[in-house]
């Protein structure tokens, strides 16, 4: 990256870990304080296409999607992009804090929480001028400081500011006839959406209300050890029904 000289505006080429430096065109000392100086960073995938869709697939077959998801759907289209964040890191009662924020709009609020190896960072450079993957921020740096200050952090406690392009892939894909879109994380892999096929909870309401309703009425109208017995009957025949629903939802 590359800084301005305060002596002579001259633009000083920064290596990274350097904090002192000597301007080339006047011989000024300049010292880099990074909670002023904003770096730009790229962060690489460690995960290809396939590896991120075998997780979407492994998510799908979790428990909050509905049964048999990862068989059913049909992924229509792929993209791969870097999305651009702002990164903060912060000294918060003596401890490093890491913040994140979408430096583009976003419907996916789980960016904001993704793990970013400050090991694996790189700086942005001319080979990647042209890299029509990476998007654009229309979020400008004001813009972030401010959130962070709507979240009770002071600006002295930004210790260093980074625009970092974090890899991710979009899985577009159908299901029955409705479009949805996930996000797959390049490093960690982890699956990011906003809306997805989720299980139906009115199936496990009906078998609950129904199972509540019947040892109501049992412990009314029997007496022990009878009501013993068929409460037992009882909770069998639930387990079952609750078996059964687990299979079909």
């Amino acid at each position: 990256m590359e800084v301005q000289c305060p002596q002579c505006g001259a633009g000083v080429n920064v290596i990274e870990g350097q904090t002192f430096l000597t301007c080339e065109y006047c011989s000024s000392a300049i010292y880099i304080d990074k909670s002023q100086v904003v770096f730009h960073f790229m962060l690489d995938p460690t995960i290809d296409q396939p590896n991120a869709e075998a997780s979407l697939k492994r998510w799908m077959a979790g428990s909050k999607t509905v049964k048999g998801l990862d068989k059913e759907v049909v992924v229509t289209k792929t993209e791969f992009i870097y999305f651009p964040i702002w990164y903060f890191k912060l000294m918060q009662n003596g401890d490093e804090v890491i913040k994140i924020q979408p430096a583009s709009p976003t419907p996916i609020p789980d960016i904001k929480e993704l793990s970013i190896p400050a090991g694996n960072l790189r700086f942005y450079n001319e080979d990647d001028d042209g890299n029509t993957a990476i998007q654009e921020p229309h979020v400008l740096y004001s813009s972030a400081v401010e959130w962070l200050l709507s979240e009770g952090v002071g600006v002295p406690d930004i210790t260093q500011s980074a625009m970092v392009h974090i890899p991710l892939y979009i899985f577009h894909y159908k299901y029955k006839d409705d479009l949805y879109y996930a996000v797959v994380d390049g490093v960690s892999s982890k699956v990011m959406t906003a809306e997805f096929p989720s299980k139906s909870e009115l199936p496990y309401l009906v078998v609950g209300g129904g199972a509540t309703a019947l040892f109501f009425v049992e412990g009314m109208v029997l007496k022990f050890p009878e009501v013993l017995a068929v409460y037992i009957v009882t909770a069998l025949i639930v387990i079952l029904a609750a078996t059964l629903v687990a299979e079909k939802v």
